[in-house]
C-alpha cells in the first residue's frame, strides 16, 4: 500500500503490482474526480487504514475493497484492473424513506442516473448533474464514475448494470451501487463538489427532467482560470512543505527517533477503537505494544497544511530531549506513512491525558 500512496497524491489514481507469480498482490485506488487534492489524500489515508483490516489473506476471501463516498481502494491476488463487474458488487440504499410520491420520485431518480451514466461514458468516465421536478419542487443529485482502466464498452456495461441495481433503492432518499468497475449514486442532498448551476425546474405537470449538463464558454473560461491559479498556488505550497518535510526527516533519522509506520500500525492493531485512549485538538492517541513488549502511546496527527509541519517539528524538538516527572517522554515518530505519528512512553495515569490531549490542569 505504501507504493500506492504517492501515486494517488500525484495523479489521483494508482495501479500497482507487488511480488511475482502466485505471491503477486495487485492494488488499485482512485478518488472521485470532483474531490480536491487535499480531500483526495485525506480520503485515501482513511481508506488505506480500513482496507488493512482485511489482512492477512483469508481462505476464499483473498482480496479486500473499501468504498468511501470520495475514494475507492482494492487489493487482490489477480489482475482485476479492467474488471467491470464481480460477485462482490453491492447495492447500498439509504435509511430514510422518501416522503412524497414514490412513483414519481423513483422514475425521476432513475432517469437522472441513466442520463448521467450515458454522459459519463462520453466524458472520460465521470459526470455529475441534478434535476428538479415540479410537484413538490424536489431536487435529485447524482454522480456516475468509472475507474481509470474501465472505459468504453466496459464502462458502459458497468454503469448500465448499476442503473438497473439502483432501482431497488428508489423508495429511499438516496442510493449507491458499488461495482468493481464503477460507482453510481443519487441523493436528495447535493453531495458532489462541482460549482455548476442550481437545478432547473421541470415543465408543468409532466415531471420531465431538466438535467444540468453544460455551462457557458465564459463560465468555463473563468473556471479554468481559477483552477490554474489555485493549482499553481497549491504546487508552490507543496514544494515548500516537501522542503520542510525533507529537513525534518533528516533530523529524525540522525536523532534515531524514527519508527516505521507499519510497526506502529501493528502495535496498535491497526488503530483499533479498543486501543483508543482519547482525542485532542491535534490528533487521536492509541495504546500500542511494540515487538519487544514495550507499551507505548501513539498519537496520530491530523494535518493537511503547512501548519502541521511547524506543529510536528516543534513537538519533536521540544519534547524529545526533556526528562521530567510531570512530562510524558517522546520516544520517536514516523513521517513516512499516509499520516504522521508521535510515539510516547505509556504512563497509565492522569499525566498521559494531560500531555497528549492538550488539556489544562485546573489550579
Amino acid at each position: 500500500m505504501d507504493i500506492v500512496t504517492p501515486l494517488i497524491a500525484r495523479q489521483r489514481y494508482a495501479a500497482v503490482v507487488n511480488g511475482t507469480g502466485t505471491a503477486s498482490v495487485y492494488a488499485f485506488g482512485e478518488c472521485m474526480k470532483d474531490l480536491s487534492p487535499n480531500d483526495c489524500n485525506l480520503c485515501f489515508a482513511q481508506c488505506k487504514t480500513q482496507v488493512l483490516k482485511c489482512l492477512p489473506f483469508q481462505l476464499a476471501t483473498r482480496g479486500g475493497r473499501v468504498f468511501y463516498d470520495g475514494c475507492y481502494l482494492r487489493y487482490d491476488d489477480y489482475d482485476f484492473f479492467n474488471e467491470s463487474l464481480s460477485s462482490q458488487d453491492r447495492t447500498v440504499c439509504g435509511s430514510k424513506d422518501f416522503g412524497g410520491n414514490n412513483t414519481v420520485f423513483g422514475a425521476n431518480a432513475i432517469e437522472l442516473v441513466r442520463n448521467l451514466s450515458v454522459q459519463a461514458v462520453k466524458n472520460d468516465g465521470f459526470f455529475v448533474g441534478s434535476v428538479t421536478f415540479s410537484k413538490g419542487n424536489v431536487s435529485v443529485h447524482g454522480l456516475a464514475q468509472c475507474w481509470e482502466f474501465v472505459n468504453g464498452s466496459a464502462c458502459e456495461n458497468c454503469l448500465e448494470n448499476a442503473v438497473s441495481r439502483i432501482a431497488s433503492c428508489t423508495q429511499k432518499e438516496e442510493g449507491r451501487v458499488l461495482n468493481a468497475g464503477c460507482y453510481l449514486r443519487y441523493s436528495t442532498q447535493r453531495f458532489y463538489n462541482n460549482s455548476g448551476p442550481d437545478p432547473v425546474p421541470g415543465n408543468g405537470g409532466d415531471n420531465k427532467l431538466a438535467v444540468i449538463l453544460a455551462t457557458s464558454a465564459v463560465a468555463l473560461l473563468l473556471v479554468f482560470s481559477l483552477v490554474a491559479f489555485f493549482v499553481r498556488r497549491k504546487l508552490l505550497q507543496k514544494r515548500r512543505e516537501r522542503k520542510q518535510l525533507g529537513a525534518l526527516q533528516v533530523a529524525v533519522n540522525k536523532s534515531k527517533l524514527n519508527f516505521s509506520y507499519e510497526t506502529l500500525e501493528k502495535a496498535t492493531n491497526y488503530f483499533h477503537e479498543s486501543n483508543k485512549l482519547g482525542q485532542g485538538g491535534s490528533g487521536s492517541v492509541y495504546k500500542g505494544t511494540l515487538p519487544g513488549g514495550e507499551a507505548v502511546a501513539v498519537k496520530r496527527l491530523f494535518y493537511n497544511t503547512t501548519q502541521w509541519v511547524d506543529h510536528f517539528f516543534n513537538e519533536v524538538n521540544l519534547i524529545s530531549g526533556i526528562n521530567h516527572k510531570n512530562l510524558v517522554k517522546l520516544l520517536g515518530c514516523s513521517i513516512t506513512g499516509p499520516e504522521s505519528l508521535l510515539v510516547y512512553e505509556f504512563v497509565p495515569n492522569q499525566s498521559l491525558l494531560d500531555n497528549l490531549f492538550d488539556k489544562m490542569l485546573s489550579p
